[in-house]
């Protein structure tokens, strides 16, 4: 019987690897995602409403960028540069790769440093380079999510064998 619960409890403890590590993949899909959204939204406050980097950034912390803060607000809005605190908060993001963080922190370090078209120009060139991130984490998670999990069950499964 003890042998038994063993065998389970390294199955399940393996699932739930596998789930940590699709869960990963998916996370850093959903958040390039919603990031290039909020470029292409921020492009809009720029260019049609000429808000300063402090408006732009209180409109957007609405919760789906968790690494916007309240200080990083207050900096911007005291005429500082955020960008250190930009790079800081980026960095703490653990499921992006060291692309996916340049990219993002690319864009804060440009934000509020140029004109309005220098702004637009910077934020077209992110939203295409987010393209070809979001497309290749898509492939990414389309043919790793379902390995992952498998991989997981079964090297569970195989420890717990070795158990018995």
């Amino acid at each position: 019987m003890d042998r038994l619960c063993v065998f389970i409890l390294t199955t399940f403890c393996g699932a739930f690897v596998g789930m940590y590590f699709s869960r990963r993949l998916q996370d850093r899909y959903y958040f390039l995602t919603e990031f290039s959204a909020i470029v292409l939204r921020i492009e809009g406050l720029i260019k049609y409403n000429r808000y300063a980097v402090s408006e732009v950034l209180s409109k957007i912390q609405d919760g789906k960028l968790e690494f916007i803060t309240d200080e990083m607000i207050e900096t911007a809005k005291s005429g500082k540069r955020i960008d250190e605190l930009w790079k800081k908060e980026v960095q703490r993001i653990k499921y992006l790769t060291y692309d996916d963080k340049r990219v993002v922190s690319e864009f804060g370090e440009s934000l509020g440093k140029s004109s309005t078209e220098g702004q637009i120009a910077v934020l077209q060139s992110v939203r295409s380079n987010l393209d070809v991130l979001i497309k290749d984490s898509d492939e990414i998670r389309k043919s790793k999510v379902k390995l992952y999990r498998t991989l997981g069950i079964l090297l569970g499964a195989a420890v717990g064998i070795v158990f018995l």
